[in-house]
Formats: structure tokens, C-alpha cells, sequence
């Protein structure tokens, strides 16, 4: 991630500063005159009033309880504090929804007339909301889109041009680890990763295929699976490459301590009660463990392998607009969404728990005083360079529901590699047709 601030943080914030609402209102698709009015002065007290309501989906590996509301809500609080001390006739009432339940949520709210202002979901659902027509399609400015990591934007692309949200922020994929068990640090390969294994370390994955996408880089598999994905002929070293991935998965999983578990959730009880001692994490999962590791925890990126660097996932958490908002909600919705992406905003969410990063690339962040915030930088520009490779993949619509059949079969050694390999390339042909 290039945190190099080219153009300077003042010059940031006076793009930030030029964006108000009534721009805001005509790539929001608002549209009304008189709206030309209805932005602030630096630093003066707005006279916005009203309540919106906010919509937050819960990742599927995480477990909806009274933690994570909790958390939640004390994040809301925090988030949105600076922005109600500029705008004190505002207010913002919480919704959450387990991810996987937010479009029938939302339609069910939207037909009830409770749709939300407001939502803040991973990208992908963002799409998926947009597409159902229960978001709004944005067709951001220049002056802001300019600020954002471009290969953050393209997850949320439409085809007209427009983005079904703006991103928030980023979450990187990380290792997690007890230093009291690996005091030397994370591994950096995987062969380090397998011998440490062999030595007693307790390691722990999961059979979510885009959980183990990580592990495509790191055995140079990369090229291979975008021309299987792309329905082009592959040569004898591309299938080979593929049998290594797969094969490789198929090998961790037969090692002593080495375990695939169902969900992320199960692989942070089971670190966290002290029965593995390095996983695959979200950087958004810190804040739980460090509740119980306290100091032991340590946080690195993920190996690479033989192959080259590992291709670790970014999740991004973008805001949406909702479709049913009257117009005063839509004007609180629009300034907070431009408020949320300014600079000092930024640098506020990424500072407050460490377990974020700012999407504004003019954000710089203080690698130097935090190992963690280094970690998730170094895993964060892994990620953007596995991104194309990522999205050239998904759009194979049998890319998910293949991997997602084959993985586990090799895994738990149910299918050969060679065969699943071959099966991987079928079916990822099928999806192109």
C-alpha cells in the first residue's frame, strides 16, 4: 500500500474541505437546489437536526453476541462523537445484522419503511444491495475519489462508472500467534511454517476457500488459476502448479498439529483458550484477542512459499446509501459520509484500536511507533497486489461454489490433487461458458 503522501496532507484536506453537500447531493443522485446552501463553514456548528439510522453487517466469521454489540456500539460512539460535536442536532441509532442476513433485513425494513440512512458493509454486499435496488448507486466526485486507494474503488465499481459504496476502511489478513509459544516471531515461508509445526507449534487454518486464497501466492499458483479462470488453454506447468497448491493443502492437513477448522470464529476460541498458537486472522478480530493475549499476542503477515508472497485478501468496509431516506436524512447520511473520509477522520479510526487502516491514501500511517500497524501495512500491500488476480477470479461465477467443493475434499483427503486439480480447471472452464 503506497502511504507515500504525494500530494501532501494539506492538500488533502483542502479537497476534503471544497467537498460539501451540495455536491454531495448530485453524485448521490439527490439533486435538489436547495441543498446549495446546506453546508457549513470549517469549524463552525452545523444546523443539521435529525436521526438517521445506521446499518452495520457482522462479518460471517464473526459471532453476533453481546461482545460484539457491545463493541460495536462503543465503535459507533467513538466514530461518531467528532461528527456530532460539529452537527449536535444529530443523532445515530445502531442496527446490526449478521452479514449473510442483510439483504433480507434490509428488504424487510424497506418495505416497512425502516430501511437505513445509512449502511457500512464489506464490499461485496454493497454490490449485492445495489443490484437488489436496496442501495444507492454513487456516482462519486473527482475531488474524493481522488483521495481513495484505486484498487479499493474497483471492488466496488459498476459498470456505468458509478461505485455501489465509498470505502471506509480496510481490514487486512494477518497471522496470529501466542509469543509465548513462538517467541522468535511468525513464520516467514511455508516450510518455516510446516517445521515449526513438526516442532510442536499448534497451527490452525480454515477450509473457507477465500480464507486459503492466501496460500495461492506464496505457492506460485497465481497465474495458473487467472488462465484456468479466464477459460484459457493451460500448459503441463500450469496444471502442475495447481497440483502443488492443492497438494500442499492436502499435506498441512495430514500433519500432526496442523488443523482446519469450519469457521475464523472456531480459530479464535481455539487460540484464545490456549489450544492453537498461530492462525490465519482478520485484522478486525485484534481487539477480542487482545482481550485475552493481552501482550502475548503477536501479529504478522501472512508466510510466502516457494512461489513468491503470500495473496492475502483486504476485506474493505465501504458506505452505503439506503434508497427510502427523506431528504433531511439524506443530507445528515451525505455529510457524514464525507466527513468519515476526510484525513483527520481517517487517521482517527486507524489510531483509535489499531485494528483498521485509513482508505484515504493521503492518511499517512506511523508504522515506525507500531509493529502491529506495520504488519497490517506490509499485509495490506500484499493484498492490493493480489487484488487483480482476486477479481479476475471472481468474475467466474463458478469460482466460489468450485473451490468451495474441491478444497475440502482435498483437505480432508477425500480427492487426489491431481484429479482435484483437473476438476478445478473443468469447472472453472464451465463457469465461462
Amino acid at each position: 500500500m503506497n502511504r507515500a503522501v504525494s500530494l501532501g496532507l494539506a492538500a488533502a484536506l483542502a479537497a476534503g474541505a471544497v467537498l460539501g453537500i451540495t455536491e454531495l447531493s448530485e453524485w448521490a443522485g439527490v439533486g435538489e437546489a436547495n441543498l446549495t446552501n446546506a453546508g457549513r463553514q470549517s469549524g463552525s456548528v452545523s444546523n443539521l437536526r435529525g436521526l438517521i439510522y445506521m446499518a452495520v453487517g457482522i462479518p460471517p466469521e464473526e459471532t453476533v453476541d453481546t461482545e460484539l454489540r457491545l463493541r460495536n456500539e462503543a465503535m459507533l460512539e467513538q466514530f461518531s462523537k467528532a461528527f456530532r460535536d460539529l452537527n449536535p442536532g444529530v443523532s445515530i441509532q445502531l442496527l446490526t445484522f449478521p452479514e449473510t442476513d442483510m439483504l433480507e433485513q434490509i428488504r424487510r425494513r424497506q418495505q416497512a419503511g425502516l430501511g437505513p440512512d445509512l449502511l457500512v458493509v464489506k464490499a461485496s454486499t454493497a454490490l449485492e444491495l445495489q443490484r437488489a435496488g436496496l442501495a444507492r448507486a454513487i456516482a462519486a466526485p473527482r475531488a474524493l475519489t481522488e483521495q481513495i486507494e484505486p484498487t479499493l474503488l474497483a471492488r466496488v465499481r459498476l459498470h456505468d462508472g458509478r461505485v455501489a459504496g465509498l470505502p471506509l476502511l480496510v481490514q487486512p489478513e494477518l497471522a496470529c500467534f501466542n509469543r509465548q509459544r513462538l517467541p522468535q516471531g511468525s513464520p516467514a515461508d511455508l516450510d518455516s511454517l510446516l517445521r515449526l509445526s513438526a516442532g510442536g507449534v499448534r497451527v490452525g487454518m480454515s477450509i473457507d476457500p477465500m480464507r486459503l486464497f492466501w496460500t495461492v501466492g506464496s505457492l506460485g499458483a497465481g497465474p495458473a488459476l487467472e488462465r484456468a479462470s479466464r477459460g484459457e488453454p493451460l500448459s503441463a506447468e500450469d496444471r502442475r502448479q495447481l497440483k502443488l497448491w492443492v497438494g500442499w493443502l492436502q499435506n498441512a492437513a495430514f500433519q500432526q498439529r496442523i488443523n482446519f477448522l469450519a469457521s475464523q470464529e472456531d480459530l479464535l476460541t481455539e487460540l484464545k483458550a490456549g489450544q492453537l498458537d498461530w492462525i490465519t486472522c482478520r485484522s478486525s478480530s485484534l481487539g477480542r484477542l487482545r482481550s485475552h493475549l493481552d501482550r502475548d499476542l503477536g501479529v504478522a503477515p501472512l508466510p510466502g512459499g516457494p512461489g513468491g508472497a503470500a495473496t492475502p485478501i483486504n476485506l474493505e468496509r465501504v458506505l452505503a446509501l439506503g434508497v427510502n431516506s427523506s431528504r433531511n436524512q439524506r443530507e445528515i447520511a451525505l455529510e457524514l459520509v464525507r466527513f468519515s473520509l476526510n484525513p483527520l477522520s481517517q487517521r482517527k479510526l486507524t489510531m483509535q484500536h489499531l485494528d483498521v487502516l485509513p482508505v484515504n491514501r493521503f492518511v499517512p500511517v506511523p508504522v515506525a511507533s507500531s509493529a502491529t500497524l506495520a504488519s497490517m501495512v506490509r499485509s495490506a500491500e500484499a493484498g492490493e497486489q493480489a487484488s487483480p488476480l482476486l477479481l479476475n477470479l471472481m468474475a467466474n461465477p463458478a469460482a466460489l461454489p468450485t473451490l468451495s467443493t474441491l478444497l475440502p475434499k482435498v483437505i480432508f483427503g477425500d480427492l487426489d490433487p491431481r484429479e482435484a486439480a483437473e476438476r478445478l480447471i473443468t469447472g472453472l472452464k464451465a463457469g465461462r461458458r
